[in-house]
């Protein structure tokens, strides 16, 4: 995906001109649009890690029942999937809306931004371990699904360290 930085913008009605002489606004609106730009980050995320999943579930539907273990594992990770999905979904946006009394830096936004950004990474490496295992044989299954599992840790405690640092943003040091 391309970087969304600041592709929600291009409002330049008489109204929007008028409503940036109100003092703050456009400190305002910038922090809206990297909202904006960081729902739509996200929501790209959601969707690999969507594609990723299903392709999991794709795999123990074939598996069928010729190997329950297997097929056991997979929907175990394939859950764990779902859960980091979720994560990424419902995380905070790392911005203070206009009228809160802590006001965040666009500079502070922005390192939020590439680190969100960086987020595709691990999500990449976990699609590719899937789809080894889709094409491995049985005996290579049990190296790969614990592989897998090792980015799932990866990318879980980097989704910690993000939140870590929303908090720290919005809160202050805790």
């Amino acid at each position: 995906m391309t970087d969304v930085r600041h592709g929600t913008a291009g409002d330049d009605s008489a109204l929007q001109k008028m409503a940036e002489l109100i003092p703050g606004y456009i400190g305002y609106r910038e922090r809206e649009r990297r909202r904006d730009d960081d729902r739509l980050l996200r929501n790209h995320l959601v969707k690999l890690l969507d594609a990723t999943r299903a392709k999991a579930e794709h795999i123990m539907r074939q598996l069928g029942t010729s190997d329950l273990q297997l097929v056991g594992k997979i929907g175990a990770l394939q859950r764990r999937l779902t859960a980091l999905r979720d994560r990424v979904d419902h995380a905070g946006y790392g911005y203070t809306g206009f009228f809160d009394a802590v006001k965040i830096d666009t500079e502070q936004l922005e390192r939020m931004y590439d680190y969100d950004m960086s987020l595709m990474s691990p999500i990449a490496d976990m699609d590719d371990t899937v789809s080894q295992i889709g094409e491995a044989e049985a005996d290579d299954c049990a190296d790969l699904l614990n592989q897998l599992s090792e980015r799932m840790d990866v990318f879980a405690q980097m989704l910690d360290n993000r939140d870590e640092a929303v908090r720290e943003l919005t809160f202050g040091e805790q």
